[in-house]
């Protein structure tokens, strides 16, 4: 009999109990069981933590299972078997790199949550009411998480088997009331309702907007949001996870209902942006200003001018994330999985990219000669550069993003601890690209070829000079000024004034390719590489000569995003998936092949993706039901 047991041995009602001084901190001797989880009002928070911990352990599954099938990466001589056949595109079903467990235990994690908070709300019969709205906003979280949990696997696997059962008894994988087998479409359709609706704890009907105010519960008698602003980043913020859930199931959708999700991400994101910019809302950050003693400053501010310093001296005062969008100091985040090395958190990156690494056997992956060269020399992210993505270690090329930065303030470059191995670099769910390349996606696919080149090419400020913009959805003459009334204004208000898109570094408003300092190749859909000056321009020429159609070059767009997204999102977890989400959207399996399969054939294996491609498509394949997986 294939159980679900079988497959999760060991995780259920594992949801570790913590205290305060050991944030996060994953230990199986702190785990209790059924009988003792959550029986005081302290333990719903720790029991919050457990999931942090699942979602700790699922961190950096996807960056090596699917960016070493994407088109920068590569592996070294020291990397496993198992890890060695993932990039060269062998069969994943029972390759341990490619396990779906630790997503599935944050589900159980989740279920659990779900059913032991009920449990004990029901037998306190009423809590205080700080206690109560906790226990809300608690609840809330878990559900984005849950979501998010199921998003990873959907656009890892293209399936998932969907539960809501909290697992306290042995479950088979093929009972249908139990488990519910999803292909992407119903997945995403069961994670936008589970956003939509959220979930009824113990009668009482909880949504997934509600957002946990740490400070309020772990500070009590000072109340200091500042001191806890790092809290807030550790959920999947509802905005974003319900975009990219849409923009996928726009895949598979007739074009009315899919028209009408991307009006609601290009409404909500734009309207979120524009609150954000002029100050309406704020989200937790930290200032670049410093005390009288030095060290910088903790407040709350902006997402977009989240800034992280770089110097080795507050390393263990601020947590550190790679510098990837850095523009005058600013870095952009809006949801991350974290770690503590003094409190025995881990992952992987850094042994995995760092040739320095204490010993020679950890260095496992690095950038491919193919995946340097996808960016010109004023590139920030090329190795001419070395600011974001990558530079020479004892003579090796390495990504060094997450360990290894160019420090603003000493201009020299330095490891972010001066013991490598203790280095615990952030993993970042969502960030402020998403935004970007959200907005992008929807702006194409309701006709707005302007704006979504813009916002993926040199920004407003470069495309528009003299402030004036083309509104209609078709080619034409019809502008309006920056400035004016309606919707679209919040385009032309949000989006061109460069203190949120370029930051304040002296780049202004530039784009995503342009905020790289990028001049960007464009895929065109024969699979070769086209620089054009201007994507808009290149287009309207060719749709005037009547080669090109509305359709085409809307699909045109999608792969010019599929491509800078794989150049933006190196080493993420992010980049395959979404040239993924455009094969899919096309059913298309070149997409993939197109912008991947030139790595292989630069390095003199030509075929290894488009051959696997052709015959087990882009997914990565993992077998719930066969016997020998359900055991690892």
């Amino acid at each position: 009999m294939n159980n679900i047991f079988k497959i999760f041995a060991g995780l259920i009602i594992t949801v570790s109990i913590v205290g305060c001084s050991d944030i996060l901190e994953t230990n199986p001797n702190d785990i209790l069981d059924t009988e003792d989880y959550i029986n005081k009002e302290d333990e719903m928070y720790k029991g919050f933590l457990g999931i942090l911990n699942r979602m700790q352990e699922a961190g950096d599954h996807s960056i090596f299972l699917t960016d070493t099938r994407c088109n920068y990466l590569e592996v070294t001589d020291n990397a496993p078997d198992a890890l060695q056949d993932i990039y060269n595109y062998q069969p994943t079903d029972g390759n341990e790199y490619a396990n779906p467990t630790c997503y599935y235990a944050i589900v159980i994690a989740c279920n659990d949550y779900f059913y032991k908070m009920g449990e004990y709300h029901k037998t306190v019969g009423g809590m205080s009411e700080s206690a109560e709205t906790h226990f809300k906003a608690l609840i809330s979280s878990a559900v984005r998480i849950k979501a998010w949990a199921y998003y990873m696997l959907g656009r890892i696997y293209g399936q998932a088997y969907w539960t809501d059962d909290p697992l306290t008894e042995m479950k088979d994988l093929g009972d249908a009331s139990v488990f519910t087998h999803c292909d992407m479409k119903a997945l995403m359709d069961k994670c936008i309702a589970l956003l939509d609706n959220g979930v009824t704890v113990d009668g009482v009907v909880i949504d997934a907007k509600q957002e946990m105010n740490w400070y309020e519960w772990l500070d009590e008698e000072n109340q200091n949001a500042s001191n806890y602003y790092k809290w807030q980043y550790l959920t999947p913020p509802w905005l974003l996870l319900r975009a990219e859930l849409l923009s996928w199931r726009c895949n598979y959708l007739p074009a009315d209902a899919a028209r009408a999700d991307w009006q609601w991400i290009h409404d909500n994101i734009l309207q979120y942006l524009y609150d954000l910019h002029n100050g309406n809302i704020t989200v937790p950050a930290v200032s670049n200003e410093k005390d009288n003693n030095g060290n910088f400053i903790e407040t709350l501010g902006y997402i977009f001018q989240l800034n992280i310093p770089l110097q080795s001296d507050a390393a263990n005062a601020y947590f550190k994330i790679f510098c990837s969008e850095e523009i005058g100091s600013k870095m952009q985040i809006a949801s991350a999985i974290m770690y503590d090395y003094d409190n025995h958190q881990r992952n992987r990156l850094v042994q995995y990219f760092c040739p320095t690494w204490p010993g020679t056997d950890g260095f496992f992956l690095k950038p491919s000669a193919y995946g340097v060269n996808l960016y010109n020399e004023q590139d920030l992210r090329s190795p001419v550069q070395k600011m974001v993505v990558n530079s020479d270690l004892n003579g090796e090329p390495a990504v060094t993003k997450f360990y290894y930065c160019y420090d603003f303030f000493t201009r020299s470059y330095q490891y972010l601890r001066e013991r490598i191995n203790e280095i615990q670099p952030t993993i970042l769910t969502f960030r402020g690209h998403d935004f970007h390349f959200l907005l992008a996606e929807a702006e194409n696919h309701l006709g707005h070829e302007w704006s979504s080149a813009a916002l993926l090419g040199n920004g407003l400020t470069n495309e528009f000079a003299d402030k004036t913009i083309p509104v209609n959805e078709q080619w034409g003459t019809v502008t309006t000024v920056i400035g004016s009334q309606g919707q679209d204004s919040l385009v032309m208000t949000t989006l061109y004034d460069g203190s949120w898109f370029g930051g304040n570094g002296g780049y202004g408003n530039s784009g995503i390719a342009g905020t790289m300092l990028d001049q960007t190749y464009y895929v065109s859909t024969s699979g070769d590489r086209v620089r054009v000056d201007s994507l808009r321009a290149y287009c309207k020429q060719q749709m005037s000569a009547g080669l090109m159609t509305e359709e085409q070059r809307m699909r045109l767009y999608d792969e010019v995003l599929a491509y800078e997204y794989s150049k933006e999102y190196i080493a993420e977890g992010k980049a395959y998936s979404y040239l993924c989400k455009m094969a899919e959207r096309y059913n298309d399996k070149n997409i993939v092949v197109h912008i991947v399969e030139p790595k292989y054939a630069a390095s003199g294996k030509p075929g290894k993706c488009a051959n696997y491609i052709a015959s087990n498509g882009y997914w990565v394949q993992w077998n719930l039901l066969n016997e020998s997986n359900t055991k690892k």
